[in-house]
């Protein structure tokens, strides 16, 4: 008997759920589904949901940083292409927050006749088509074409954007101690491929294995939401266009407090999205001069460097932070300004400390900048919760994430080259900013 199925005898009449007071009606299930459904039950957080966030930000993940990197490489085998060429293979990766932001309003008015658990589902399908694309495309076909980029990253995008606002609305009622850690994920599934994987690319993975093993999670994180994620009711029919435009005809109540949750989930997902080409496009060359100033000759490889140092410090901040709100009240007005202006002040003070150009401190920087997103990402799933009622989430949430997809991809696109520009003013050394190259996103 699956989670499901005992959810269904509660609802029925006759008093059959007595039975599972006792757990006497518990004997076809296995031990492992029978404990998590006596979690769910007893309001205990839903762990395993962890998973079926992370496999899709996994995705998400293949996307970005040494991924990306080992993508753009296969499509430049020769090592041919000029700056121009490299310009617009990031612009083909940004395509990812173009279809993300656009996919937010889609959902909303494409998908009217189905739940959200059903928009859930689809986007695992788009996000498992979206892997499988460069696997057939580029390593089968032999496909050298900025296209089948655009195409890979506008699926992922695409599935990402039907799926987060989605998904933080469809656990809503587990409440805040599974979604706070089940937010976690996130971060993790980045950490996946680029320090996990990055690190076995290193040792000679061929890079096909970040597609196929990112891609066969897919199906797992699936079977694990549809078992363990609440089931919908009749109360949650025709979400998407009528209940997005109830609330907007609605906005008076809630959307003038959401004004500051916007603003600073724009200013998190930039850092967020900014922090890989400003790497890339700062410490542009194979080496790293780890211990000392941009001028230093003592140095290690980037891959370590960003598998061993960067990346880790990234996924720290990011994951730890987002379990810190569930550890703090925010019951009076003053409390929540001062922890939402302290996660802005992060993002920022982080993203300044990479103008030092000191590769230890870039460490902190990634760190100090994600704690901030992630805090901020924890908190507004804490505060829209607390504060939003529930016939409004679904709108609240979503909105909240098209804040963010306008900020990722401002910190994606050609704007986070002249930020590197910036950061490089007059200061070109040997191993950073290195005149040749300094101007070429993702140049290694």
């Amino acid at each position: 008997m699956s989670r499901r199925d005992v959810e269904q005898n509660e609802s029925g009449s006759g008093g059959e759920s007595e039975d599972d007071d006792d757990g006497s009606d518990g004997e076809s299930e296995s031990g492992l589904m029978r404990w998590f459904s006596r979690s769910r039950e007893d309001d205990a957080p839903v762990w395993i949901l962890i998973l079926a966030f992370m496999f899709m930000f996994q995705g998400y993940g293949c996307m970005v940083g040494n991924p990306q990197h080992a993508l753009k490489m296969k499509l430049d085998s020769d090592g041919t292409w000029d700056e121009q060429q490299s310009k617009d293979f990031q612009d083909a990766t940004a395509s990812f927050q173009l279809a993300k932001l656009f996919m937010r309003v889609g959902q909303i008015a494409f998908l009217v006749f189905l739940r959200p658990n059903g928009i859930i589902f689809l986007a695992y399908i788009v996000m498992f088509v979206a892997l499988l694309t460069p696997l057939i495309g580029v390593w089968g076909m032999g496909i050298n074409s900025l296209w089948i980029v655009y195409l890979q990253y506008s699926l992922g995008g695409a599935a990402v954007g039907m799926f987060e606002g989605t998904f933080l609305t469809a656990i809503s009622s587990l409440g805040k101690d599974t979604k706070t850690f089940t937010i976690m994920g996130a971060p993790l599934g980045f950490a996946v491929n680029n320090v996990i994987l990055g690190l076995l690319s290193q040792w000679g993975m061929p890079a096909q294995l970040y597609y196929v093993y990112n891609a066969a999670c897919i199906p797992f994180a699936a079977v694990i939401f549809y078992y363990f994620a609440p089931r919908t009711d009749g109360k949650s029919d025709g979400k998407g266009c009528q209940v997005f435009a109830n609330s907007m005809r609605h906005a008076g109540a809630w959307l003038p407090m959401m004004v500051p949750w916007l603003v600073a989930k724009f200013i998190g997902n930039f850092v967020l999205e900014d922090g890989f080409p400003l790497l890339f496009n700062t410490f542009n060359t194979s080496q790293v001069p780890m211990w000392g100033g941009p001028d230093s000759t003592r140095t290690i490889s980037f891959a370590l460097y960003a598998s061993l140092y960067w990346f880790p410090m990234m996924a720290l901040g990011d994951t730890i932070s987002r379990r810190v709100p569930n550890w703090i009240s925010i019951d009076h007005g003053s409390q929540i300004f001062l922890y939402l202006a302290s996660g802005v002040a992060m993002c920022v003070g982080g993203e300044a400390l990479d103008f030092l150009l000191i590769p230890i401190v870039t460490g902190i920087a990634a760190f100090l900048s994600n704690f901030g997103n992630g805090f901020i990402y924890g908190l507004s799933a804490k505060f829209i919760d607390l504060y939003v009622s529930e016939e409004h989430r679904y709108a609240a949430y979503n909105l909240w994430c098209f804040a963010g997809d306008l900020g990722g991809y401002a910190g994606q696109s050609s704007f986070s080259v002249t930020l590197a520009h910036e950061a490089c003013r007059d200061r070109h050394y040997e191993y950073v900013c290195h005149l040749q190259t300094a101007t070429a996103p993702s140049a290694r």
